[in-house]
């Protein structure tokens, strides 16, 4: 054979065997409006959310600060540092690193190698010395490993998009746990202090009646109200400490309930600009999470129909033999070979096709729990506005009840001192004001509340 010849044949080869190696192409994943199709096929979704008074883009920016909250914030680099589910899903990543890496690993010629070398038999020779190096190479021709390997790492995008919305759950979590423990400090204060006055009262009522200016009834009625304010006060001081044991689990301490340096609420941010509904589909992780679920099931079950295909591998060998004690023509011998293997399932007994069929269902259930995640995720950020918009409302109703019952306190107050009244009213108006003030408080943590769900709704990071 000329040089001509052999570098045509040599061209041709190569030319086929790029053809052979790329093979079939596989599907893209599916994303934005084909991925909402699919899912939601009837859904109309609008251009902006219907409880929002706000309009323009969504600010990308850490809405943590916005809150200008320092023990806030030194709790939560702590939880993300110390959190059980942080390392887990750390964890969980590395697993599907480990996942994509194994599946890629089949893109490759696997070699392989074996050796021998035999000990003496009798007394005039030793047994066989040798080894043998071999090759093998699927040619992925139908996309079989190339949907393996997609799926792997589809499913590492949901592990990493699911640490992410675990990381923002947490952070959202602690941020409304640590107002209301700050939110419960205050009302167990002004709880202890409504106590006291029902218990003052009780006790100038009896006062009263030992004179014979109250009744015995009277006197009943007033230790009755005593008692009840006794018990608002265990109930709300119950649930300070655990709140405060929830800050400290959350943060990853022991919980002893040890009370926040801080008792003071951030002040509510300006209303937040929403953005339109279709943002939140590349915001939000749960639903990048539940997105790449889809892509994974669809790539897992085009890789179960790629098994009723053929599969085709390269193979290359070269050995080596040496023995003294049979007897080899020119010596020790040595050999290279190359050839290809043909796999082609006949008959399985229906399991390849049942394995398809379970595969196809995973990916429908994927595809239906993309559209439940995209559902849930529109009423999130439409409660969250409406539940802000009431707050807001609701506190300024609750600023001037306050207002005016401190008013009522003072000129109670006053009278008591030109003695128009007894000492009674005083107490009786003092548990009226610190009664109103607790629902003032409850309703800024409300209020604050309101504003992390939105947040949260609306995805991004709450930290630089």
């Amino acid at each position: 054979m000329n040089t001509d010849s052999l570098r045509k044949g040599l061209i041709n080869g190569s030319s086929w065997m790029m053809v052979l190696l790329s093979g079939c192409a596989i599907q893209d994943p599916l994303s934005g409006q084909a991925l909402r199709d699919q899912s939601l096929p009837k859904l109309a979704i609008p251009t902006q959310f219907s409880a929002s008074r706000v309009s323009g883009p969504i600010l990308d920016q850490a809405w943590l600060k916005q809150f200008n909250d320092p023990e806030l914030n030194d709790l939560v680099a702590e939880a993300l540092q110390n959190h059980p589910d942080i390392r887990v899903m750390a964890a969980r990543r590395l697993q599907a690193q480990a996942l994509i890496d194994a599946a890629g690993g089949a893109q490759y010629p696997g070699l392989g190698v074996v050796g021998n070398t035999g000990g003496r038999v009798g007394s005039s020779g030793s047994g066989l010395t040798g080894y043998y190096i071999g090759a093998n190479w699927e040619l992925d021709l139908w996309g079989r490993v190339r949907n393996q390997v997609a799926g792997a790492r589809e499913n590492a995008r949901a592990l990493n998009a699911e640490q992410e919305a675990a990381q923002l759950s947490l952070v959202g979590t602690l941020t409304k746990t640590v107002w209301l423990a700050r939110g419960l400090q205050d009302q167990a204060r002004l709880s202890e202090d409504n106590a006291n006055a029902a218990a003052r009262y009780a006790e100038l009522t009896a006062i009263r009646e030992k004179i014979g200016a109250s009744s015995k009834s009277e006197v009943s009625t007033a230790r009755a109200m005593a008692a009840q304010s006794k018990e608002a006060e265990f109930v709300i001081k119950q649930s300070r400490d655990q709140a405060l044991r929830a800050v400290e689990i959350l943060v990853g301490r022991y919980p002893h309930a040890k009370p926040l340096k801080s008792t003071e609420l951030p002040a509510l941010p300006p209303p937040v600009a929403p953005g339109i509904p279709t943002d939140i589909l590349e915001r939000r992780p749960d639903i990048m999470a539940a997105e790449a679920r889809v892509n994974s099931a669809f790539y897992a079950a085009a890789e179960k129909r790629m098994a009723r295909l053929p599969k085709i591998s390269l193979t290359a060998g070269f050995g080596y033999i040496n023995s003294q004690v049979f007897s080899l023509v020119n010596g020790p011998s040595s050999s290279l070979g190359v050839g290809a293997n043909v796999m082609m399932p006949l008959f399985q007994g229906g399991a390849i096709e049942a394995q398809i069929a379970y595969q196809n269902a995973e990916a429908q259930a994927a595809l239906a729990n993309y559209g439940k995640v995209v559902l849930n995720a529109f009423g999130d950020v439409e409660n969250a506005l409406n539940g802000e918009m009431t707050w807001r409302e609701r506190t300024i109703v609750l600023q001037t009840q306050l207002k005016e019952q401190k008013q009522i306190l003072r000129n109670t107050e006053q009278e008591f001192s030109i003695g128009r009244i007894d000492q009674r009213q005083i107490q009786q108006q003092k548990i009226k004001t610190n009664t109103t003030e607790i629902n003032v408080r409850q309703g800024q943590v409300d209020a604050l509340t309101q504003r992390v769900n939105l947040y949260l709704a609306l995805g991004g990071s709450p930290t630089p």
